[in-house]
């Protein structure tokens, strides 16, 4: 076989050689780098100094305030043998009882006091009836004073004490001209009773003592009748308190 037959690639040039340093020899040229430019190497400029700023004068350092030693200091059990808490370690007060800090910072807060302003009523009852009105109007009268004074002791026991016992006495004059006749009496008993009972309970529940109870009634009014005064003295019982429930009614609803 002949040389013809096997082509000759041509190889591709190898780079240059570098030199002792490591470093590749460059090419000289005479070229500049920028167009307007020598091609001399650019020496380095020397460094402007800086111009010289007055000093301020150094001010002396502050001491540091060391804290007083009996601000950590544990102090000694007391004389029963206990210990205080944290080991008598001044506590900041915002700092509650068990030692953690509230969240923003500030000791616990106080509940502020709500005062409730109670309204007196638009209408005012009557405080102004007594014994020996009662008794000698009624004798002028022949009745009729004494009708309208119980008629209105009966409406003002419902409207004070109702919204709280939730019972109502029944109309005194339903029961002067109905009630009363039709049941020989018998009638009568339970509505003194219980209107005696509604308005001492009335006066406990205000704060204000017990001036008649349905005790009173039975103990004066049927008992005492025996000795002639027991009913008048139930009637000034009777009388009294009811002012005495009306009178604050009027102060403080």
């Amino acid at each position: 076989m002949t040389d013809n037959m096997h082509p000759q690639i041509p190889m591709p040039a190898l780079p240059p050689r570098p030199d002792e340093t490591g470093a590749a020899p460059q090419p000289a040229s005479s070229q500049a780098p920028y167009p307007g430019t020598s091609a001399a190497t650019p020496q380095a400029q020397p460094q402007q100094p800086y111009p010289d700023y007055p000093a301020y004068p150094e001010q002396p350092a502050q001491p540091y305030e060391q804290p007083a030693a009996t601000a950590y200091m544990s102090t000694p059990a007391d004389a029963a043998g206990t210990t205080p808490p944290y080991g008598g370690a001044n506590i900041p007060p915002s700092t509650p009882a068990d030692g953690a800090p509230t969240p923003n910072g500030y000791g616990p807060q106080q509940p502020i006091p709500v005062t409730v302003v109670q309204q007196a009523p638009a209408y005012k009852l009557k405080t102004n009836r007594g014994l020996l009105k009662y008794i000698l109007l009624g004798l002028i009268t022949l009745g009729i004073y004494d009708i309208v004074v119980m008629y209105d002791v009966t409406e003002s026991t419902n409207m004070v004490a109702t919204p709280h016992d939730g019972r109502k006495s029944t109309n005194y004059l339903l029961m002067f001209f109905l009630f009363g006749w039709l049941s020989l009496g018998i009638a009568w008993l339970v509505w003194y009773s219980n209107l005696s009972d509604r308005i001492g309970n009335e006066l406990q529940r205000r704060g204000m003592p017990r001036e008649v109870s349905m005790a009173d009634f039975w103990l004066w009014n049927i008992l005492g009748a025996l000795i002639i005064v027991g009913p008048f003295i139930y009637l000034y019982k009777l009388l009294k308190a009811t002012n005495m429930m009306c009178e604050d009614y009027n102060a403080r609803g």
